[in-house]
């Protein structure tokens, strides 16, 4: 029970910083505007293309406006610059220090940034048509929005660029993708088996 308590403390602990100093105004605001030029961006396509996007198709992608805004915010606009930028490339997820132990701070963040990026692999598998597209991409997708945020933190100085940050987030992000996928095969499943009955 003692070490539960310890890993929860840690998890509590690190939700509280990286919420720390978050803007629900900043938050809404880039929701809005990104939305916006989202819906803007959705119209020229159709009329250029002059092919009809699907409305669940515009909805997954509204959401995934919406979630890349939160986590944008999180992981950007809440900082401020530090001294100088840092890049980390050891792959470190804290199972192993140098003396044998376990360092629960550094378990406990990569299973927060595991956690984090699940939602967007759910999103972005639930804007694709098939399986193969949704594991594709959302690899794809997952890996590029970390590797965005990496470059930001590196460039503004709000962060250390890590390796293990962009290992992880694609790890969430891949989870999120089968969890989509699980949950419409068991879907598809129970609805064929209804409409059977019926």
């Amino acid at each position: 029970m003692e070490i539960i308590k310890v890993y929860f403390d840690f998890f509590m602990f690190l939700v509280r910083q990286q919420m720390e100093g978050a803007s629900v105004v900043v938050f809404l605001m880039s929701c809005i505007i990104s939305v916006l030029l989202l819906i803007a961006l959705l119209a020229c396509i159709e009329k250029i293309t002059k092919r009809t996007i699907s409305v669940n198709k515009k909805r997954a992608l509204i959401l995934m406006v919406v979630y890349a805004c939160f986590i944008f915010q999180i992981a950007f606009y809440r900082r401020f610059g530090t001294e100088k930028s840092m890049i980390n490339t050891r792959i470190y997820f804290g199972l192993r220090r140098y003396d044998g132990t376990v360092d629960e701070k550094q378990v406990v963040y990569s299973f927060l940034n595991v956690l984090f990026f699940i939602p967007w692999g759910v999103l972005i598998s639930s804007a694709m048509d098939n399986n193969f597209r949704r594991i594709i991409m959302t690899c794809i997708y997952s890996f590029l929005t970390s590797l965005t945020i990496e470059v930001m933190q590196y460039i503004t100085q709000t962060g250390v660029t890590e390796v293990t940050d962009l290992v992880t987030n694609v790890t969430g992000g891949m989870i999120g993708c089968v969890i989509y996928i699980l949950i419409m095969t068991l879907y598809k499943k129970a609805r064929g088996i209804k409409e059977g009955v019926q």
